[in-house]
Parts: structure tokens; sequence; C-alpha cells
């Protein structure tokens, strides 16, 4: 917003002094206003600042300083900044003096302004028919003047301003100038709704959106609960995923963030075994071929029922690819290398190390340093090489006491065998 610079300023006031031809009154009447008009400038000028960086619990502190600067310039004592929505006028600010309090003038009289678009002023507040309000007559109200709010030439509201005291009737002069203001701040009052409500939608929109994904990850709690119900050989290995695949997250420096998704996508990594046939996912011994082909369907189940889910953050990568292997044989789509999800890489690790350190149907639990030595022999065959030593120090410090079974109940992962 363009403003005048001091020197500016001072050769006008200077030039005004010097106008023989109007009455030093005039002078002086023109000179006040020019420095009024100066002042609202300023005072618009600190509010545009102050949209700038509009924090989501500052809408009320701009439209407080939208009505004490113009109580300020007009000299009122009790003031009103009001908006039209839904059809009906709606205090949003009061002033009375320095501090911040409940003012409530006449409804229909900031109605009017708001309907009509023109000022309301009047200097006998007392003996005005229009303004028989119970409230001006108890509060020895004087003088009021108020004017509408306007932003790119519609009203949208108005500015209200009173006085308790005789000497300070409001003028036409205070209503040309208040006018102004207001014609121009209104823009910046609804600039700061606009972000107000802005925000507060996006905020409304989070929290659906975080009610929507609870509610899904409550009913993925409850399939993992039924599948570990199922299988009580496999109880405890998707909490034990998860917390391993935390610490390789941690060890990885990740964010907490990070960390809590690289959780619980080790945590719902077999969540697709819930669509396997008993016969299949409880057989105690190896499986057929076409039995395999079958169990490792789990994998493309899981991903579809957390899509159902609206699940994301990468999740579903994770869960698909988690038995790819770093040759390119794996499952389901033979991927390699870094083509496979740093994620599903990741839980590729953690859950084959719980499925080696914890009993099954028809193999014992291996201890942590053959489990160990093991991930060294399939580095780069099986898994990321430049993982399994990150892995291997995020956990070998929980020994001994910490291993698999004492973090969490022991279970079994018919997946070893693959």
């Amino acid at each position: 917003m363009p403003t005048l610079t001091d020197r500016a300023i001072s050769e006008l006031i200077e030039v005004a002094r010097h106008l023989p031809a109007l009455p030093s009154g005039r002078v002086l009447g023109v000179m006040q206003l020019v420095q009024g008009k100066l002042d609202a400038l300023d005072a618009l000028q600190e509010i545009n600042a102050r949209l700038s960086n509009l924090q989501d619990d500052e809408l009320d502190s701009v439209l407080e300083e939208v009505l004490r600067w113009a109580l300020k310039r007009v000299n009122g004592e009790r003031g009103v900044l009001a908006m039209l929505e839904d059809g009906a006028v709606r205090i949003l600010a009061s002033r009375q003096g320095e501090s911040v309090q409940p003012v409530q003038p006449s409804t229909s009289l900031l109605e009017r302004v708001v309907l009509s678009g023109k000022a309301i002023i009047t200097t006998n507040a007392q003996d005005d028919p229009n303004m028989a309000a119970a409230s001006v007559l108890l509060l020895d109200i004087r003088s009021v003047l108020a004017v509408p709010l306007r932003a790119r030439e519609e009203v949208i509201g108005a500015l209200y301003v009173d006085t308790q005291i005789t000497e300070r009737i409001f003028t036409d002069e205070d209503a040309r100038l208040l006018e102004t203001f207001a014609a121009q701040a209104g823009t910046a009052v609804l600039l700061a709704r606009s972000f107000h409500s802005e925000r507060e939608n996006h905020r409304l929109e989070r929290e659906k959106a975080n009610s929507e994904r609870e509610h899904h990850r409550n009913l993925v709690r409850t399939m993992l609960m039924t599948l570990d119900a199922r299988d009580p050989y496999t109880a405890g290995h998707s909490d034990r995923v998860g917390e391993y695949t935390r610490l390789l997250a941690r060890e990885l420096e990740w964010s907490e963030p990070e960390e809590e998704r690289a959780r619980f996508a080790g945590w719902v990594h077999d969540i697709g075994k819930i669509g396997i046939q008993d016969r299949y996912l409880l057989k105690p011994g190896p499986l057929t071929p076409e039995e395999r082909k079958i169990l490792e369907q789990h994998s493309i189940i899981g991903e579809r029922i957390l899509s159902s889910a609206n699940e994301s953050d990468g999740l579903l990568p994770a869960v698909r690819h988690h038995h790819e292997r770093w040759d390119g044989q794996g499952y389901p789509d033979k991927i390699a290398g870094e083509n496979i999800p740093l994620l599903a890489r990741m839980i590729g690790i953690t859950d084959a190390f719980d499925a080696m350190t914890t009993t099954r149907l028809y193999a014992k639990r291996r201890p942590w340093t053959v489990a160990f030595q093991i991930l060294r022999q399939e580095a780069g065959k099986q898994f990321d090489p430049s993982l399994v030593p990150i892995f291997i120090r995020a956990v070998e410090g929980l020994e001994p006491g910490m291993e698999a079974d004492a973090l969490y109940a022991p279970g079994v992962d018919l997946e070893a065998s693959s």
C-alpha cells in the first residue's frame, strides 16, 4: 500500500501553512484531514502486516486492532465490529475504552446500516427516536456513529462507536473518516476471516481423517487379534516384527513419526493371512508348491485390506513387497535390489529374524547369535546387504534377557521355511 514519506508530509503541511486564500481555521482543518487519512493508512499497513503472518488463534486480535484504531481516531468510548453471516448481523469484536469487554448496541441499528449501506450518526441519542433502545437510556449514551464495513464494494458488516461524554459529539467529518477507514479495513477483515475459515476447515478435515484412520486401525487391530486367536503359535509375531522394525528405523536416524510408521508397517505386515484358510496357514509341516502359492497370496491380500482401510504413508508397498528378495527371487512381483521399497526391505529382515528366533510348529528357536550369522550369510542374496549390519547393531544390545521371547509372547511364523 503506497504511503507518503515524512519529508513529503512535511512539505504538504508547509504548503498548507502558506496558502493566503484560505482562512487559518480552514488550513488547520485541511491539515487535520490529511493527517487523519495518513493515520488511517498507517493503521491499515499495520493490520495488513499482521495478516501476512496470521496464526490460527490471532483472528480476534486483528479484529480488535481494527476496532481499537476506530475508537482512538474518533475518540469513542465503546465500540463494536459486526459482520453479516448467514443473513444475520453477528458481533465479532467489542471494546470499552482500552479493555476488551462485551458491548451490545441496538441490533436493529446495526442491521439498518448493513442493509442501507449508509452511515448513521446522532448527536443526541437520548432524544433521537431511532435510538430508543433500552441500553441507550440505561447507559446514558450521548452520541452514536455507525458506518458500513465494506470489502470489494460490498457491505459485509458494520463499525459502531458511541460516547457518554456530552462534550464529545461525533461530527460529519468523523463519519467520513470512519467510513473511509471501514471501506479499506473491510478487505483486511474479510481476508482474516477467510484465512481463519480455511484453516478451521483444514483442521476439521484433518480431525475427520484422523478419526476415520483410527476407526480403520481399530478394525485392523481386530483382524490381527482374530489371526492370533486362530494360531496361538503366531501370537506376538506381528508385535515383535513391529518393534524390531521400529528399532531399525531408529538406528537409521528416522524421526519419531517415521519410527511409528515403521512400527505400524511391521505390525500389519501379515494381516493378509486372515484371508488364508487354516488348512494352509496351520499345516504342521512343509507346504507343497501349490499350497505355497496360495499362502504367498497373503501379501497381496494384506495390501488390499489396508487399501480399503485408507492406509497410506508407504504402508501398502511395504506390506505387498516384504517377501521380495534382494536377488529378485522373492514374491509376489520378483523385484530386486533397491527397486524393493526400503520399508519392505526392513521388514524382510525383521520378519525373518523373528521367525528364526521363536518356536515354530516344526522347528525350535535359534539363538540370536546363530540368527545373526544367517542374516550375514544371506546379505546380498535374500536381504539388503547394507541393512543387515545396521539391524544387528540395533538389536544386539538388547541381550541378554531381552530376546524376542522376553519382549513378547513366543510365536511362530510359517514363512520361516521360505
